[in-house]
């Protein structure tokens, strides 16, 4: 099947949620031959059969009712460090080809992807020669920026999106994550999202609640502007 689309997952800082957006949107893909991708992934778990178990996968995985799918992941490392540090640590090298590899396999097999980064833009893969934000332009994939709307996401947001247009890398959209369903009570909330949309010039974007198990069907056709 002729690939259509691809998304690359990446968040402001570590924990602001994107395997849990990352698991809504492939749920909400799934169906439509959609595809989720975890390249890399640092702090993974030793099971019973001795294997690694990549946490962000199961996440997914178990988000969606399915098994664990270890073609999801190319690279588990056991140390919960930067990918880079990680991958030192463990003597294992890490090699964008095999990446590349897999990534040209999942395009033939699904017609859109779920790629999901490991932290932020500036994360070391390899030391000192390739990071998170290399990776992206090596996929040739757009951005979607999972940001926060609590104090201090207006300068980390906006700092990371200027680093994307420097970079040349294009950003589909945002999604601000665990927003207060009542955003008129919460006014900081609201004002943080009017200003970073303000001062980005960025209009696609959803609000996640902390709770919800998925996006409803029409603000997704509107936030990818597929059918879905």
């Amino acid at each position: 099947m002729k690939f259509d689309r691809g998304y690359f997952i990446i968040g402001t800082d570590t924990g602001i949620g994107k395997t849990y957006f990352s698991s809504l949107l492939y749920k909400g893909i799934k169906d439509i031959d959609g595809g989720y991708y975890k390249p890399i992934q640092s702090g993974c778990l030793k099971k019973d059969d001795g294997a690694l178990y990549a946490p962000d996968v199961e996440f997914v995985c178990f988000m969606n009712g399915k098994e664990y799918d270890k073609n999801m992941v190319t690279y588990t490392l056991e140390a919960e460090v930067s990918p880079h540090l990680a991958s030192e640590l463990e003597n294992v090298k890490i090699d964008i080809e095999k990446i590349k590899k897999t990534w040209t396999e999942l395009k033939k097999k699904y017609k859109y992807m779920v790629v999901e980064g490991a932290g932020g833009l500036y994360v070391p893969l390899i030391r000192d020669k390739f990071y998170i934000f290399d990776l992206i332009k090596e996929l040739n994939l757009p951005v979607i920026l999972v940001c926060s709307s609590r104090v201090g996401a207006i300068n980390h947001t906006i700092l990371t999106i200027e680093a994307l247009k420097k970079m040349g890398i294009s950003i589909h959209g945002l999604v601000f994550n665990r927003v207060s369903e009542d955003l008129d009570s919460n006014y900081f909330e609201k004002d943080n999202i009017d200003v970073i949309l303000k001062l980005s010039g960025i209009e696609r974007y959803l609000l996640v609640n902390s709770d919800q198990r998925e996006i409803p069907k029409e603000e997704l056709q509107r936030f990818l502007e597929i059918e879905v």
